[in-house]
């Protein structure tokens, strides 16, 4: 997130926003024992793929399942979430999946899963062939990884025994490679709408040629110069016409470059909102994954379900954390809110120590970095007091009353981690969560 007041540079924008948030509890938390205790009573055990059922019989029949991560680089995280999707694709009829990665970027990853490249010249040989020539940007071990490449090789396997149509797909959902997108889309109207062309060229070119596109726009309008939201509106506007009508598994080309405008679209409002007071540059991010989401839904029929994976602090619902009072949203609380709880489930990660691939700066060199040990007094802390090693927990209606009702800090590791100045989301867990998932010790990604 951004957020800047005028005559500020505008800061480069992370994957999660990196601040401890002010919550105030109307009364007084549940104590630290009864905390312990709770937990101790209702962990289930998880040292095997096996023991999820308890968790599938609690998804039931819901649409989406929204799974987290409270780091960026942690093994753990990535492998639970590979079994779960596994699962949920094999036998209970998910659809797709969209990650918390730049629909540009993730789309190209389609044509393997779906064994689109099969018979070309420069078919990728496997996942990890294709993601290290991949121009995923910047932190690319949160997809240029050995554990999402064994996810993506067991997906074409998976795909390679259905026709098509019933293949599943992986996209990303997330927009901070506009321009990426914004190049694709250019492409798309040189090759296919060539009347239009020298229009949305024009309009993209009034962002793109401010020193750093997007960031040297921010500056303009610190300084007080002209909005350019009806220019970058323009290409998703003439795309949305000519797919107006259309069937639903009609021209994919359109369609994907749809949503790539969309992206452009949606950063521009990012990018002013982080020249504004307020929630307004986050909340544009969270609505654009929300709307994507569901975009994707409609695109794959009526019936059809999907997977998120993304960081706690996007799926976890913000109403039941301090980044309510703050005005903001994300994908959990939107997709509740739109869809209804009973099509939404939710499963949060944590853990108290270990080590995790994360970066001391924005852009700068991936390292394996030491996760310090949680503060005693969070959940994770709690946690790992009642001897907990490892845990699944399904949170159901008696969970969801009481002094458990009161907000308890959880621990948030973006992609850029400096210990010992951590950060904390205050957190009413078992309304945050449908379920939660909890790994005492941790290791590290491998990156590719």
């Amino acid at each position: 997130m951004m957020c800047c007041k005028p005559k500020q540079s505008i800061r480069r924008w992370p994957l999660l926003l990196m601040l401890v948030f002010t919550f105030t509890a109307t009364q007084a938390p549940a104590s630290e024992q009864h905390t312990r205790d709770f937990f101790a009573d209702n962990v289930l055990p998880l040292s095997d793929p096996e023991h999820l059922s308890p968790l599938y019989d609690a998804i039931g029949e819901r649409r989406f399942v929204l799974l987290g991560e409270s780091t960026h680089g942690t093994h753990e995280y990535y492998y639970w979430r590979a079994n779960i999707s596994r699962e949920l694709i094999t036998n209970h009829g998910f659809s797709f999946i969209a990650v918390e990665g730049d629909w540009n970027a993730i789309y190209q990853l389609n044509d393997f899963v779906k064994l689109r490249d099969a018979a070309g010249d420069n078919a990728a040989i496997d996942a990890r062939a294709l993601l290290r020539n991949h121009s995923i940007r910047w932190p690319r071990w949160m997809w240029v990884n050995e554990d999402f490449a064994d996810f993506l090789d067991w997906l074409r396997t998976h795909n390679a025994e259905l026709p098509m149509e019933q293949r599943v797909g992986v996209f990303g959902i997330d927009m901070q490679d506009p321009q990426d997108s914004m190049e694709h889309v250019l492409d798309w109207f040189q090759h296919n709408d060539t009347s239009n062309y020298p229009q949305v060229a024009d309009a993209y070119r009034r962002i793109l040629d401010f020193p750093e596109a997007f960031r040297g726009y921010a500056q303009h309008l610190v300084h007080g110069g002209e909005r350019l939201n009806n220019q970058m509106a323009l290409a998703a506007e003439l795309l949305h016409d000519q797919l107006d009508g259309t069937p639903a598994d009609a021209d994919k080309a359109t369609w994907v470059a749809r949503e790539n405008a969309l992206v452009a679209k949606r950063a521009e409002a990012q990018f002013h909102g982080a020249t504004q007071q307020g929630p307004e540059s986050w909340n544009a991010r969270a609505r654009f994954m929300h709307e994507a989401l569901l975009r994707l839904a409609k695109r794959h029929g009526e019936e059809s379900r999907g997977i998120v994976w993304a960081h706690n602090t996007h799926v976890g619902d913000s109403s039941a954390t301090g980044m309510s009072h703050r005005g903001e949203v994300n994908i959990g609380h939107l997709l509740r809110a739109s869809e209804g709880e009973d099509n939404v489930f939710i499963v949060g990660f944590g853990t108290n120590q270990g080590s995790v691939i994360a970066s001391s700066d924005w852009g700068g060199e991936q390292r394996e970095m030491t996760v310090i040990p949680a503060h005693p007094e969070s959940y994770e802390g709690l946690l790992h007091q009642s001897g907990i090693t490892q845990g699944l927990f399904v949170f159901d209606d008696a969970a969801r009353q009481g002094d458990l009702l009161t907000p308890r800090h959880q621990r948030a590791i973006g992609v850029i981690y400096r210990p010992p100045n951590e950060a904390y989301v205050p957190t009413i867990l078992t309304r945050r969560y449908d379920s939660f998932i909890y790994v005492d010790e941790t290791q590290a990604l491998k990156p590719l």
